[in-house]
């Protein structure tokens, strides 16, 4: 059964799934870290690759990962990220399953990608350029590490989130953002001395590798919907 799971995964997609997970294990082995770290960036790569092949799975795993990020923030202090998990991310991620069984391509089992109007478009980006500063201040109340980052990774997360649960490539172009973001919000504490933090650096990186391939996959799987004219079973905004 796991062995026709896997049929449809390419030798890239494979060898990225393997070797990601290779590294996640062995550089929380070589800095120390923790068992909490290593799931998370073990499952946060699954569910990216999941998503990046348009496989409604990547929201199943994707509940477990965002818990286990959800400590790690925490326990650096990172409530910005907490605040993501709890508030933004796991409703959003509701709407989106729900959204993504609702409308499957059977023959390949994989999500409908969805073509957004620009209206919705327009009012998704202005909507998170004036509510960045609201993340801002509610973070400042709770004394949150890294501030301004901190609220970019809000901003672009939320935006990765909405347009994943819309079935839009856009999610990929937001994910890329906001691995940019993440990536430079570890780091930060490494190269001040918390070489701990090393594993869970490892998994943005890996994320953004995963997101760059996700946007080539999407824009595939979108011209081959389009040659077999699927529908969706969408609503208009």
């Amino acid at each position: 059964m796991i062995k026709n799971y896997f049929k449809d995964w390419t030798k890239f997609e494979l060898t990225f799934l393997i070797s990601g997970l290779t590294i996640s294990i062995l550089s929380s082995i070589l800095f120390s870290g923790s068992v909490i770290d290593t799931l998370y960036t073990s499952l946060y790569l699954i569910t990216a690759l999941l998503m990046s092949k348009g496989k409604v799975e990547s929201y199943f795993v994707g509940f477990v990962s965002v818990f286990f990020y959800g400590i790690v923030s925490y326990n650096q202090g990172y409530y910005g990220e907490l605040l993501i998990t709890i508030f933004l991310t796991f409703p959003i991620m509701i709407v989106g399953i729900i959204d993504w069984l609702r409308n499957q391509d059977k023959d390949d089992d994989v999500v409908i990608i969805n073509t957004l109007s620009k209206k919705e478009i327009a009012i998704t980006l202005s909507s998170q350029l004036i509510l960045f500063w609201i993340y801002f201040f509610i973070l400042k109340f709770f004394n949150t590490d890294l501030l301004v980052i901190s609220s970019l990774s809000v901003v672009t997360s939320v935006l990765a989130s909405y347009f994943e649960a819309r079935r839009s490539e856009l999610s990929l172009i937001c994910y890329i953002a906001n691995d940019f973001v993440i990536i430079t919000l570890w780091l930060i504490p490494i190269i001040g001395g918390n070489i701990s933090l090393i594993p869970v650096l490892v998994g943005p990186i890996l994320l953004l590798i995963n997101d760059i391939y996700g946007t080539y996959n999407w824009k595939r799987m979108k011209q081959i919907q389009k040659e077999k004219n699927l529908k969706d079973d969408n609503l208009k905004i």
